[in-house]
């Protein structure tokens, strides 16, 4: 993958996750029932596409913005990871609609928090130029 493909990769990948939490939370509060309907969707996206996101963050991004001096930022970040894969397997093994809804709406949240945690604490904190130099340091790694 190229490196424009890579970053719009990345930053669709946490719009689409935006999006999604937003919804999502929305419906888990006001239709139950609905929201339990997106159990199997909302699995195979934490566990497609943001797992596939976070293991990126993890392995490359987060190794080199340590080394920018953002270690506690990357700690909390990591947290989010953590909180987010046990809320997907809380949803697995939920069983009845309110207890589905209720691991659909916390996991949403937690998609919302994260990317704008990320937003907010992480992007700013490198310049468009540190940015691409980073993202190209890391598609270097993968070839």
């Amino acid at each position: 993958m190229d490196f424009a493909a890579k970053m719009k990769e990345l930053f669709a990948d946490e719009d689409r996750a935006r999006d999604m939490a937003r919804r999502l939370m929305h419906l888990a509060q006001n239709d139950p029932t609905a929201a339990a309907r997106e159990k199997d969707s909302v699995l195979a996206f934490i566990r497609g596409p943001i797992e596939k996101h976070f293991r990126y963050e993890e392995e490359h991004l987060f190794p080199a913005l340590e080394e920018h001096g953002l270690g506690p930022e990357i700690d909390v970040a990591k947290k989010h990871h953590a909180a987010l894969r046990q809320e997907a397997a809380n949803l697995e093994s939920a069983k009845d609609t309110k207890g589905i809804a209720q691991a659909i709406y916390f996991a949403a949240r937690l998609m919302l928090h994260h990317t704008n945690f990320e937003g907010d604490y992480i992007y700013p904190e490198l310049s468009k130029e540190q940015w691409h130099a980073l993202i190209a340091s890391t598609m270097a790694d993968n070839q």
